[in-house]
C-alpha cells in the first residue's frame, strides 16, 4: 500500500515565523543578495547547524536531511516554487527551529493559531503527535520505512552507533583507532587515510591524474583508479567496509556482486585479518571463472536469478544464509550521509576542475557521491571549504557531468549493467535539481553507451598502458559517442575505475 502524502502549504504566519527566528540568527548576515530567492540557501545552512547541534534530540531528522533540507525544498515550502508546500517531517523540523525544540507542527497550531488553521493539524493516525525527545526504537522504525523494509536487530544497532557516535563524522575528530587499523583523519589532505597502512602509503591524490591523447580532443586526462589495492576503484568502498565491519564487530555481510566489489572487500578482509563473512549473491549467469575466483579468496558465493525480480535487503540475507550480519547492497545501512565511501575521491576528481567529467554509472554510487560533493562544497564556497577541496568552484559549477551505464543485458559493459536499479529515478531528479539550481552544467546526464564505441576507447586506453576492463573505461567510449557534441579544446577528465585483479588469492598478500 501507498503512504498518504503528508505536503501540505503552510500559512504565512507559520512562515513569518521562521524568518523571524532566522533573522535573529548570525546566517542572515551572511546574505548577499536581494531577490526574492537570495535567503534560502543561508537558511538551508542555518537548518544544518540546528540539526547538527541537536543531534541527540532530533536523531531521525538526521537521517532525513543529513545536510539540511535541500534550497529546493525549502522554496516549496516557502511558495517560492510549484508545486508549493512541505511534507510533515519538514514542517515539524521548521517549526522545531523556529521555537528553539519546544514545538512541533502541531504545538505551533495550537500554541499560536488554534481555531484559524486547526483543520491543518496532523490528526491521521500515521501521522500522529509524537514527543520531541529521543527515542531509538522509534527511530528505528523510522529508518526501516525509509529502505521500504523492516531491518534486522543487527542492523538496527550498527545504525543506532554511527547516530550517537558523533566524532565519526565530524570535521573536529582527529582520528580512528579500530583494533589494528588505524585512520589518521577523517578529512585532513595532510593525513590521509588511503590507501591504508601498513600494507600501502597513504597519499592524497590516491591515485594518478595524468594527461591522454584522444584524437580530435587537445586537453583529455585520466584519472586512474587502476593502481588501487585490488585494481579498482572499489577499494576506496572496501577499506570503509573493512573499518565498520571491525568497529562494529559486524559477523557477516551480504551483497549483491557482479565481481568488482566482492573481490575488493574480501582482499582487504584478508589482508587485515578481518573475521567478517563476506557472503556474496551472483546472477546464476556469472561466468564460472569469476566464482571460482570469489571463492579461492574466502567469499561465499550463492547463485539465484538476478533478473527475475528486484530484491530487498531482507531477500538478499535470506539467499544468502546469513542470519546475524547485514546488507550493504543497499549501503546506506552503513553509509547514512551517502558519501562516505567515495568521498575522499570525490574530492580528487573535483580538484581537476573539469569542464566536462565522463564517470562510469553502475550501481551509481560513485557518481552520485560526487554530486553530493560537488553540491556542498558550492554551499560552503560562502563559508568555508572542506580542507580537501583545491578546485574552481566556478569552473564545477558549470562541469557536464555524464554517468556512462548501459541497459542492454548482453552489454560488454557487465559491471555497469544491472537488472533493477530502485534509485535510478532518484538519481535523474537529484541531478535534475542540481541542473535547474545551476549547481553544475546543463548537459549533465546519466547516458548508455553504445557498444560500436567500446573497442575504440579500450585500443586508445591500451596504446597508452591504460589498465582497464570495458566497464572501467566506459567514460572513454562515452566520449567518443558525444564527440560531436563536447567542445575539443576544453578541459575533458576520464575516470577509469580499473581492472579486476581475480588472481588474488585467499591469503590476500
Amino acid at each position: 500500500m501507498s503512504k498518504k502524502a503528508t505536503a501540505k502549504a503552510i500559512p504565512q504566519e507559520i512562515l513569518d515565523l521562521v524568518r523571524k527566528e532566522f533573522n535573529a540568527s548570525e546566517f542572515v548576515f551572511k546574505s548577499r543578495g536581494t531577490g526574492k530567492w537570495s535567503f534560502i540557501p543561508l537558511l538551508q545552512k542555518a537548518l544544518h547547524h540546528f540539526l547538527e547541534t541537536s543531534k541527540d534530540e532530533l536523531p531521525n531528522y538526521i537521517l532525513l536531511y543529513p545536510h539540511g533540507p535541500t534550497e529546493d525544498l525549502l522554496r516549496r515550502a516557502f511558495n517560492l516554487k510549484s508545486p508549493p508546500g512541505a511534507t510533515k517531517s519538514l514542517r515539524d523540523l521548521l517549526c522545531l527551529y523556529a521555537t528553539h525544540l519546544k514545538l512541533d507542527w502541531n504545538g505551533v497550531i495550537k500554541t499560536y493559531h488554534p481555531e484559524k488553521y486547526a483543520s491543518l493539524m496532523d490528526t491521521d493516525k500515521a501521522e500522529h503527535q509524537e514527543p520531541v525527545t529521543p527515542n531509538m526504537e522509534r527511530f528505528a522504525n523510522q529508518v526501516a520505512d525509509l529502505l521500504l523494509e523492516k531491518l534486522s536487530a543487527k542492523e538496527i544497532e550498527v545504525v543506532k552507533k554511527q547516530i550517537m557516535e558523533e566524532k565519526w563524522n565530524t570535521e573536529a575528530a582527529g582520528g580512528l583507532q579500530v583494533e589494528d587499523i588505524t585512520i589518521p583523519s577523517f578529512n585532513d589532505p595532510e593525513r590521509p587515510e588511503f590507501p591504508p597502512k601498513p600494507f600501502f602509503t597513504p597519499k592524497f591524490p590516491a591515485s594518478q591524474t595524468r594527461r591522454i591523447n584522444v584524437p580530435g580532443f587537445a586537453d583529455v586526462w585520466l584519472k586512474d583508479e587502476s593502481t588501487n589495492p585490488g585494481g579498482t576503484h572499489k577499494a576506496r568502498m572496501a577499506w570503509e567496509v573493512l573499518i565498520k565491519a571491525k568497529r562494529y564487530q559486524i559477523k557477516e555481510i551480504s551483497l549483491i556482486s557482479s565481481g568488482s566489489a566482492a573481490v575488493a572487500i574480501q582482499y582487504l578482509f584478508n589482508l587485515f585479518g578481518a573475521t567478517t563473512v563476506l557472503k556474496v549473491l551472483v546472477d546464476h549467469r556469472i561466468k564460472p571463472e569469476i566464482k571460482q575466483a570469489l571463492v579461492d579468496m574466502g567469499c561465499r558465493v550463492y547463485e539465484t536469478d538476478l533478473a527475475s525480480k528486484p530484491l530487498t535487503g531482507k531477500e538478499i540475507k535470506e539467499l544468502t544464509d546469513n542470519h546475524t550480519g547485514i546488507d550493504i547492497t543497499y549501503r546506506e545501512i552503513l553509509d547514512r550521509y551517502s558519501d562516505n565511501y567515495y568521498d575522499w575521491l570525490s574530492y580528487e576528481i573535483l580538484n581537476e576542475s573539469p569542464s566536462h567529467c565522463f564517470i562510469p554509472f553502475g550501481t551509481g554510487d560513485l557518481f552520485i557521491n560526487i554530486m553530493i560533493i560537488a553540491e556542498r562544497e558550492y554551499n560552503n564556497r560562502i563559508y568555508k571549504h572542506d580542507p580537501r577541496f583545491r578546485g574552481n568552484m566556478n569552473v564545477i559549477s558549470k562541469c557536464n557531468f555524464y554517468g556512462a551505464t548501459s541497459h542492454n543485458e548482453n552489454t560488454r559493459l557487465d559491471k555497469l549493467f544491472s537488472y533493477y536499479l530502485p534509485s535510478l529515478k532518484d538519481y535523474n531528479d537529484y541531478l535534475t535539481s542540481l541542473i535547474e539550481n545551476a549547481r553544475i552544467g546543463s548537459s549533465s546526464g546519466i547516458l548508455d553507451v553504445e557498444e560500436e564505441f567500446i573497442d575504440e576507447a579500450l585500443n586508445i586506453a591500451r596504446s597508452q598502458n591504460i589498465a582497464c576492463e570495458p566497464s572501467g573505461i566506459a567514460g572513454l567510449a562515452l566520449l567518443l559517442q558525444l564527440r560531436n557534441d563536447v567542445p575539443h579544446d576544453e578541459k575533458i577528465l576520464i575516470v577509469n575505475t580499473g581492472l579486476t585483479d581475480y588472481s588474488l588469492k585467499k591469503t590476500g598478500k
